[in-house]
């Protein structure tokens, strides 16, 4: 599994509803010339399907991908980064990173095979409320929304692993555990990468520009 990048949300989400919030945060100046976005939507799921004893509990998921790799200049990732506290806290400049904030509710991931790395973040009523990246063996940095807390290298995790990364931050957003342990753990990020498996993927930007709306997207179909 290459980089996962997902937002989760107790609404709906739609593909014209992403894209103009997208836009409104991520400036067009930013992108590199050959930049491609693309999103696939799954949803409402519940947590229950998958894991017996979980919540019943609605969730839409949109997973992000990178087709040519990169999205932002140097000089974009540095705008970006102004962008709330996304560079105070290491945030990285995901497109759920920042759509996140425009759901009453939302959990956005990052999780890197390449860079042994996790990103969370927990968004109620439109404010930040939790965020933890951690890049085993280098850092952990933590905000309650607030305050920023780094701790390089990390001398106490309470999460102890990448995987006990995101099961905090699903306790969070469902205000409840999910009942993962064992090899369920171990493969809970590639169970996330799978609720959008079946679904379409739609281009949100190709060749460094937004595109068109789907017409079966804008006729709400």
């Amino acid at each position: 599994m290459t980089d996962l990048v997902q937002l989760h949300t107790f609404e709906p989400q739609r593909y014209t509803d992403l894209q103009r919030a997208l836009r409104a945060r991520l400036d067009v100046r930013w992108l590199h010339p050959w930049a491609a976005l693309n999103v696939s939507i799954a949803g409402p799921w519940r947590p229950a399907e998958l894991w017996p004893g979980a919540p019943e509990r609605l969730v839409w998921t949109s997973t992000f991908s990178l087709p040519e790799g990169g999205l932002l200049t140097a000089d974009g990732e540095l705008a970006a980064a102004e962008v709330g506290t996304l560079g105070r806290r290491h945030a990285p400049i995901t497109p759920a990173e920042l759509l996140a904030p425009t759901f009453g509710a939302g959990l956005a991931i990052w999780h890197s095979d390449a860079g042994r790395s996790v990103f969370v973040s927990l968004w109620r009523d439109r404010r930040l409320r939790h965020s933890l990246r951690l890049e085993p063996g280098v850092q952990v940095v933590r905000c309650d929304g607030e305050r920023v807390m780094i701790e390089a290298p990390p001398r106490h995790l309470p999460e102890v692993d990448r995987a006990g990364v995101l099961l905090g931050a699903w306790a969070r957003f469902l205000g409840e555990d999910l009942p993962v342990e064992g090899v369920q753990r171990l493969l809970f990020a590639d169970t996330l990468a799978d609720l959008t498996m079946a679904s379409p993927e739609e281009v949100l930007i190709g060749r460094g520009e937004w595109c068109l709306e789907p017409e079966r997207a804008v006729a709400g179909k």
